[in-house]
């Protein structure tokens, strides 16, 4: 790249958007962040309006001031996060996020139609409610069967949905179709037959798998005025949030780990073969070859928040993350109480599970349920490491990333693993979404 050419790299999350311009160097140019808040409905259901999404983008794009030095746009999209869309993208149901529940009816029919072994085997997961998104396909199929037979409807997520307005064609890239639970994410391989047929899904309701370091096609020029950008530009695909993460942080090595926190806390283990399990979740890295095993807490962050909207609400924001958190978290002893960490469910379990304390007493203090519930995250996310060694040489270095990667956190979490060394690196996303757009232009240019 030249050095007039910047990267446009942008991050969907479950809560926020970030557009950021890069420069060739991958250094920070400058950022836009446009914040939202998902619905949490009775029922166990968590969506949000694409459109939302989408109002976030054109805003963040309409404040930089460098806008007009992108060459090229390259995404990283929270995962899953199904949305069926007309012929056209328009969305024909709210967005069904990772914490959303309300499919565990259509988890266990996809379960007496094809054994649990099938699915670890072939897609390194389990059809987990909502976490993986083939039961949100299916409650739609049940419960709005006027969407699933629409004649060119195409399900897909987030990526799906911004790829098609960017550039006119429905795709997804292999880390988010690993968390469909109909791609053969085992085998690196494509949409999967023994998936399809047995559940009565129709392959021409997919969109195209493109590769992470694919250029999808150019932006078109409808877009380009809405969003103020260069017309033409290419833009690639990238990859789901944390595969990002790991590219942005170097989790490239077989037994190199990664600690994202954010909404979501989940422990990465890179791999050069697949490991099956079911005690963590299996998707493909963004390079062919390579593989992430994943250890999730579906609320983190968010349980967290959770924490401080019902117990601390004379505390204003500002001060329950910068100064009340990172008091707590100083402290040297384990709490008595316990935190269950399942808020939001367990990512690896198609049971619904329940978050919850336990071992109270009268003597029990706010200060250590708040110690308890980020113990019980710790705790729940480590237990991993003892059986990922058993079969993978593992690093002793966990990079910590993440908008929840503060000081006292990564301090905490290093008096709890002593057998390991913490390195905060901080914000990861972005960087590992500008890295892919720079293997895919490099093919393309006879110089850098």
């Amino acid at each position: 790249m030249m050095s007039k050419d910047h990267i446009l790299a942008v991050d969907v999350g479950t809560q926020s958007l970030r557009a950021c311009i890069l420069k060739p160097d991958l250094a920070l140019l400058e950022r836009q962040k446009v914040s939202y808040t998902p619905q949490m409905k009775s029922g166990n259901r968590v969506e949000i309006d694409a459109e939302i999404l989408w109002d976030a983008l054109i805003g963040a794009c309409g404040k930089l001031t460098y806008r007009d030095r992108v060459r090229v746009i390259s995404f990283s999209t929270l995962c899953p996060s199904l949305v069926p869309m007309d012929k056209n993208g328009n969305p024909l149901h709210p967005m069904i996020l990772h914490m959303d529940r309300r499919s565990y009816p259509q988890a266990k029919w996809a379960l007496d139609r094809i054994d649990e072994e099938t699915f670890l085997n072939i897609t390194g997961n389990r059809p987990v409610p909502g976490g993986i998104s083939v039961t949100s396909l299916l409650w739609i199929r049940d419960h709005e069967p006027g969407i699933y037979h629409q004649k060119e409807v195409c399900f897909g997520h987030a990526v799906t949905f911004f790829f098609k307005r960017l550039t006119d064609r429905f795709v997804m890239d292999p880390s988010n179709a690993s968390f469909t639970g109909l791609f053969d994410t085992v085998g690196y391989g494509n949409w999967d037959e023994r998936l399809l047929g047995p559940l009565e899904i129709d392959r021409d309701k997919l969109p195209e798998i493109a590769h992470s370091t694919t250029i999808v096609g150019e932006l078109t020029d409808k877009t380009s005025r809405l969003l103020g950008l260069p017309k033409r530009i290419p833009v690639v695909i990238g990859a789901n949030d944390t595969t990002c993460a790991a590219v942005g942080a170097g989790v490239l090595d077989q037994g190199s780990i990664m600690n994202t926190s954010g909404s979501v806390e989940i422990l990465v283990l890179s791999l050069d073969k697949p490991l099956v399990s079911r005690n963590h979740l299996l998707r493909t890295h963004a390079y062919p070859g390579k593989w992430l095993a994943m250890r999730t807490v579906g609320a983190g962050g968010i349980s967290l928040e959770w924490f401080r909207k019902n117990f601390c609400r004379e505390l204003t924001k500002e001060t329950f993350y910068d100064e009340y958190l990172s008091q707590v978290l100083s402290s040297e002893k384990a709490p008595e109480a316990r935190f269950h960490p399942y808020l939001a469910g367990d990512r690896h379990q198609v049971k619904t599970r329940r978050g919850g304390f336990s071992r109270l007493t009268l003597n029990t203090s706010r200060d250590e349920m708040l110690l308890a519930l980020n113990h019980g995250i710790v705790v729940f996310q480590m237990e991993s490491l003892s059986e990922w060694k058993k079969s993978v040489p593992l690093s002793k270095t966990i990079f910590h990333v993440g908008g929840g990667a503060s000081n006292a956190y990564t301090d905490y979490k290093q008096r709890m693993l002593k057998g390991y060394q913490f390195q905060r690196m901080g914000e990861t996303t972005l960087t590992g979404a500008g890295k892919l757009a720079l293997d895919a232009l490099r093919p393309n240019e006879k110089t850098q």
